[in-house]
């Protein structure tokens, strides 16, 4: 029986995309995209299905995040049933999807971690590709020098994948909020030479942080745009 591999924590997760790494994520969506299924905001495609299982096994210098799903995650009933995910996964160390899931991983629901995030961008010339409202937009980069800001189709953005690589180029560094379509899309910019940053719902949980709320996922933020 295959054995789910380590996953680095959350904090040195973290400390590798500021010292520079890459990152691409795979939530649960991800996970059940790899074998074929579709998801609220991405459509089924083999070619996707394709890309995230082999960057599970061969992401370049792009660090891959997934489940921390042996760590003390108050939703473990949730991702234990992940456990079988091993089967897809390769014999490698992962970084933890959870840099960006303080609900899954509330230790890093600290006024240090939200400062080291917001690193990211305060006095950088960053470029934003989001498709909804619910996670980062260029307002939410507070202290950036300069956002360019791509907005992507709100759902199965894998269709306009090619014309969002043109539109994004080569920037120094990309974050991206755009479900397993920018878990591709960061391993491909990482080839490139830029620092691209899979992000995925952070800038849900950045409101919430903002604004002294629960790190809960609640039905209004399900519903959001």
């Amino acid at each position: 029986m295959n054995r789910y591999p380590n996953v680095i924590p959350e904090r040195e997760t973290l400390s590798m995309v500021l010292c520079g790494r890459s990152l691409a994520r795979y939530g649960d969506g991800e996970l059940k995209m790899c074998d074929g299924a579709s998801i609220k905001s991405q459509n089924a495609h083999p070619t996707l299905a394709r890309r995230l299982r082999e960057i599970l096994h061969d992401s370049g210098d792009c660090l891959v995040g997934i489940p921390n799903i042996h760590s003390e995650t108050p939703k473990s009933s949730f991702w234990s049933k992940y456990q079988a995910t091993c089967r897809l996964l390769a014999d490698r160390v992962y970084a933890s999807s959870f840099i960006t899931r303080p609900d899954s991983a509330p230790w890093i629901d600290t006024a240090d971690y939200w400062q080291a995030l917001e690193s990211l961008w305060i006095g950088q010339h960053v470029t934003l590709v989001r498709g909804s409202e619910k996670s980062l937009r260029a307002s939410d980069l507070e202290g950036a020098a300069s956002v360019t800001e791509i907005l992507a189709p709100r759902q199965h953005a894998w269709a306009s994948y090619d014309d969002l690589m043109a539109q994004i180029g080569t920037p120094t560094r990309a974050l991206l909020c755009l479900g397993p379509t920018a878990t591709v899309m960061a391993v491909d910019l990482c080839a490139k030479g830029v620092h691209a940053v899979d992000l995925g719902h952070v800038g849900m949980f950045l409101k919430k942080h903002r604004a002294g709320l629960p790190m809960v996922v609640t039905d209004a933020d399900k519903v959001a745009a």
